[in-house]
């Protein structure tokens, strides 16, 4: 993690963060091991959904830390832009808000959570990242576009909040029980992943 998703200056210390690895289902039926980093405050809220997804046959395209992805020199951590090309559900990653540089992205804190990227892009001020083709599309168990969909109840039940709807599918924040959400200075009117 050090010098990608960690590095001096994060306002999270590594101490406030955990390593959770966790089974899931990849898209072709096999039951694969994840990796993701996230706050201490809300680890067991992320692994309890990600483990009723995979309770739930929920499939998930891969789940590898964030540092494995590089450094990016534009987001000023981890490469967020490889990671959502890979399709890749992450969680911690200590950078600036993609396409909006010197603004902290909600990763930073590790209460943000990053699923199905490939199937569920994210809007940018660039334009859709990773790929233009899926945000007119849903999928019943990989890609959502409504607050009905499976994942997002299996995420609201844990107390993650889809905060975005359709212009950042991907994305839920976790408020851990008796707090409150992180509010990141110049996000409040539109979406920053």
């Amino acid at each position: 993690m050090v010098g990608r998703s960690w590095h001096r200056g994060c306002p999270v210390g590594r101490s406030g963060l955990r390593l959770l690895r966790i089974n899931y289902w990849d898209y072709a039926g096999y039951r694969r091991r994840g990796e993701l980093v996230a706050a201490a405050s809300v680890v067991r809220q992320m692994a309890g959904a990600l483990a009723d997804m995979y309770r739930a046959g929920l499939p998930i395209r891969s789940m590898y830390r964030v540092d494995r992805f590089g450094w990016s020199k534009r987001l000023q951590g981890a490469d967020d832009y490889r990671s959502m090309a890979a399709g890749n559900t992450s969680a911690f990653n200590c950078r600036w808000v993609v396409g909006r540089p010197g603004v902290r992205s909600p990763h930073t804190y590790g209460r943000a959570l990053d699923l199905n990227t490939w199937e569920n892009p994210y809007l940018s001020r660039q334009g859709w990242e990773p790929n233009s083709w899926w945000p007119s599309r849903s999928h019943p168990r990989a890609a959502w576009r409504s607050r009905s969909h499976a994942v997002v109840a299996i995420m609201r039940a844990r107390g993650l909040r889809w905060t975005y709807g359709t212009s950042d599918s991907q994305h839920f924040d976790a408020v851990p029980p008796g707090g409150r959400p992180v509010v990141v200075p110049g996000c409040a009117d539109v979406v920053c992943h």
